[in-house]
Parts: structure tokens; sequence; C-alpha cells
């Protein structure tokens, strides 16, 4: 997924795994956000502690289901 998103073939990135997709343009938004923050307020804001006990739920639901022949359209697929 990562060397898919270097070559800028997001469409691919995101069949390869959904959910890190999400997860990396989430993160590249949340810290340029928090810099501007930081310089022109000096405050930092950081997930609470539920924020981060819902994310590793999440993450684990998604290893599973990820590998249950229900849930096929999860694995990781060519264009």
């Amino acid at each position: 997924m990562v060397i898919s998103m270097l070559h800028f073939d997001f469409y691919q990135a995101f069949r390869w795994n959904p959910l890190m997709f999400i997860v990396f343009c989430l993160i590249f938004i949340y810290i340029p956000t928090n810099l501007i923050l930081y310089k022109k307020k000096k405050v930092w804001i950081l997930p609470s502690t539920y924020f981060w006990i819902g994310f590793i739920i999440v993450l684990i639901l998604y290893m599973i289901l990820r590998n249950i022949p229900a849930f096929e359209y999860l694995i990781p697929t060519e264009v």
C-alpha cells in the first residue's frame, strides 16, 4: 500500500488496505492542522484515551474480518 501511495496510485493503495489508507489520510490532515494551531495559539490537541481504545478495537476487528471468507472484499486485490 505504501509503495502504491509513493507512486501516487491512490486507487490501488486503497484496494491493498482500505483502513490504513484512511488512517494515513487522516494523519496527513491531523499533523499540519495541529502544527498550524500550535503556531497560532500554542495549543497542541492530543486524541483522548477513548479515541485510542476505539481505534485499537477497529484495527483488531478489521484484522479479524479480513481473514473470514464472508468478507472477501477486504482482501487485497490487484487492479
